[in-house]
């Protein structure tokens, strides 16, 4: 698996996509439904790129529901189809938080 260097940005997609039978085999594993998920999108959030299988994926770090996530996804366009979403693990939630720390860093002289 592949990645990429980390970026901190903001996305706007235009719409979501998810297979509802996966977003409740996700609630049920790790408490967190995909429409939850989304909301990671429309705040700041960390995006690496990730390749499995053969197909391009990207992990999205970012605060939903009060949490720190970390959210699976593809791009067709400006759609972007959720494929899994869980709590952010401690190295994630470290990279986030220095991203976070940059982006505060910016406008200060």
């Amino acid at each position: 698996m592949a990645d990429e260097e980390p970026a901190g940005e903001f996305i706007a997609p235009d719409s979501f996509e998810w297979d509802d039978n996966k977003s409740t085999a996700n609630l049920a594993k790790h408490g967190i439904a995909f429409d939850d998920a989304s909301e990671v999108f429309y705040g700041p959030v960390v995006v690496r790129q990730s390749n499995r299988n053969d197909e391009e994926r990207w992990l999205a770090i970012g605060e939903a529901e009060n949490r720190l996530i970390a959210v699976v996804f593809t791009r067709r366009g400006s759609v972007i189809q959720i494929i899994s979403a869980r709590r952010a693990r401690k190295n994630e939630e470290r990279e986030y938080r220095n991203q976070e720390m940059g982006r505060s860093s910016q406008g200060q002289d």
